[in-house]
């Protein structure tokens, strides 16, 4: 398997928490500020848009629940311990533009997990993640797509 589109799928993972884990500055229990490379949702944009698509990013941010405190940027206080290692990953379909991977996670292998990716080339010519799909995945067991909705590509990914 290639292991440009393993390198994506780990970057991916990775910026969610790298925004998380930069935040230092705990206020109460209202959350924690960010610093001033992530000091505005454009700035978080743009860093989660170097490896997923915009539609995706949008999607993160969403997942942070930022909030304002004294009018700055802040994620709710909480602890996580990173991107959990990839365990077994496996090539659902492969076509001229893009790539389908299952990707099987666990920090233990009581907890065990997967996410089906979709991944395609960006402008300069990097693989990025553009869809990322819990166990509710729109397929059915032969990968042909079922249904649409939350999951299909919105207008500025497709």
């Amino acid at each position: 398997m290639n292991e440009a589109w393993m390198r994506a799928i780990a970057r991916a993972e990775d910026s969610f928490w790298t925004i998380v884990f930069s935040a230092r500055k705990r206020v109460g229990e209202r959350g924690v500020l960010l610093p001033k490379r992530f000091d505005s949702k454009a700035k978080i944009r743009r860093y989660l848009q170097k490896s997923m698509s915009p539609c995706l990013a949008e999607r993160v941010i969403r997942n942070l629940q930022l909030r304002r405190i004294r009018g700055r940027l802040a994620v709710p206080v909480g602890d996580g311990i990173g991107a959990p290692p990839i365990l077994k990953k496996k090539l659902l379909s492969r076509g001229k533009g893009g790539v389908t991977i299952a990707v099987w996670f666990g920090f233990d292998k009581d907890d065990i997990f997967f996410r089906v990716y979709q991944l395609r080339r960006n402008a300069k010519g990097k693989w990025i993640v553009y869809g990322r799909h819990p166990l509710d995945y729109p397929f059915n067991r032969y990968f042909r797509r079922l249904l649409t909705g939350c999951c299909s590509p919105c207008v500025r990914c497709a």
